[in-house]
């Protein structure tokens, strides 16, 4: 007769065994053994051998579950399939499915790429990735589209953090570029996502307002570099200062001896540094070309853009706000310190490493910023970002601005 669901229930091993059978019929029973534990088996025949197949422990499996699972595994049984084997290959295609899955790809990548991040900067990408991104967490990769990266961004900004939206859509492109490389994808709906279109534009920071857009970061190259009226330090001051990284207090400050053509180097002692650390800036040709120029004018004095009064003083305080003041770029629109913000944010939306940028800013603290000072850490992939920084500019100076996002 069939099992009752009390029965079920109130069934135990005697003492003696070590274990009983309790059938419902068509060869599903309850095995029931002396330690309490209760398990559902199902016997059956395929291909002339019988085979016990377990469908679960009771109470996680009830009477009528069991029931339902020995029912689907007898339909595979008439149509010639041996349930085992169906099972087996239901787990495998999950597990498959769960290797193609975004958050498991994320943490594969995040783990190759840990060992060159601060700790501080590992755990904010792990975070950025399983908490931030997480309603791409459990997608297939195939299954992304630009429309699903979208209403993370928008998602992003409406949690009122859309400063990390830029960060966030570089990480998650670096994880479809990772999933290329090892063909675990064929597409990358992150890249060339154009952000600036998606959200609102970021409230202007008064005091460090940057230009971020290409087309009219393209102008104010253009109008920084072709400019020429007024005093010569100040210009030449400010045609660099887009192309170094540095604060407007370490332009006004920089001194001939911290220039070293040979290495291509600019090395700043800590004493000059608002971190108190020394600072190394890759040269591009660029800027090597610049100073060269600049040196024949200027090399007379210890100082690169020494004082028009006094050469033995650096330039005034506020002389290259103010002479963007004068090229028509008033303070809510860029500053000198903002080149800085302008550089990071395009650099991050390029997908370059978030350490590399923060080093080249002067940007590490703590126990990050004891490796990241060090003369060698970085350095070769700061030469190959400040190269292509500079290029960079100076294929917007010369491009249509109409034709640039």
């Amino acid at each position: 007769m069939p099992l009752t669901v009390q029965e079920v229930k109130n069934t135990t091993c005697p003492n003696d065994k070590k274990q009983i059978k309790k059938s419902d019929g068509n060869n599903l029973f309850l095995l029931v053994k002396n330690n309490n534990s209760k398990l559902w088996r199902l016997r059956f025949r395929h291909a002339g051998k019988y085979q016990e197949m377990a469908l679960g422990k009771y109470p996680s499996i009830s009477l009528s579950e069991a029931r339902r699972l020995a029912e689907e595994a007898r339909a595979s049984l008439i149509n010639g399939i041996n349930p085992m084997d169906e099972r087996r290959e239901r787990k495998r295609k999950k597990e498959a499915t769960k290797d193609k899955l975004f958050s498991t790809i994320a943490i594969k990548w995040w783990e190759q790429q840990k060992g060159s991040w601060s700790e501080d900067h590992e755990k904010r990408i792990k975070r950025w990735l399983l908490v931030d991104s997480k309603s791409l967490g459990s997608l297939h990769i195939d299954n992304i589209d630009a429309g699903h990266i979208t209403e993370l961004m928008l998602a992003i900004e409406a949690a009122g953090t859309p400063r990390k939206a830029p960060n966030i859509l570089a990480v998650i492109n670096r994880v479809f570029g990772y999933a290329l490389a090892h063909r675990l994808t064929r597409n990358n709906p992150a890249q060339g996502l154009p952000l600036t279109d998606i959200l609102k534009p970021l409230p202007k920071v008064k005091h460090r307002a940057a230009i971020v857009k290409p087309n009219e970061l393209a102008q104010l190259i253009r109008d920084i570099d072709t400019t020429e009226s007024g005093n010569y330090c100040t210009v030449e001051a400010l045609k660099l200062i887009p192309r170094v990284f540095l604060r407007p207090t370490e332009i006004r400050n920089l001194k001939w001896e911290y220039v070293d053509f040979e290495d291509e180097l600019i090395r700043i002692p800590a004493e000059e540094m608002k971190r108190g650390r020394e600072h190394i800036v890759p040269m591009s040709k660029q800027v090597i070309k610049h100073l060269k120029e600049v040196k024949n004018v200027t090399g007379y004095s210890k100082l690169v853009f020494p004082n028009q009064r006094d050469s033995s003083k650096p330039m005034s305080k506020n002389v290259l706000t103010n002479r963007l003041r004068d090229l028509g770029y008033p303070a809510d629109v860029m500053s000198a310190h903002g080149f800085r913000s302008t550089a990071s944010t395009i650099l991050h939306e390029k997908g370059w490493n978030h350490d590399v940028i923060e080093v080249q800013l002067a940007h590490l603290t703590g126990s990050a910023t004891s490796r990241a000072y060090n003369r060698s850490i970085y350095l070769a992939e700061r030469t190959k970002l400040m190269q292509e920084w500079a290029d960079y500019l100076d294929m917007l100076s010369i491009h249509n601005t109409s034709n640039l996002a």
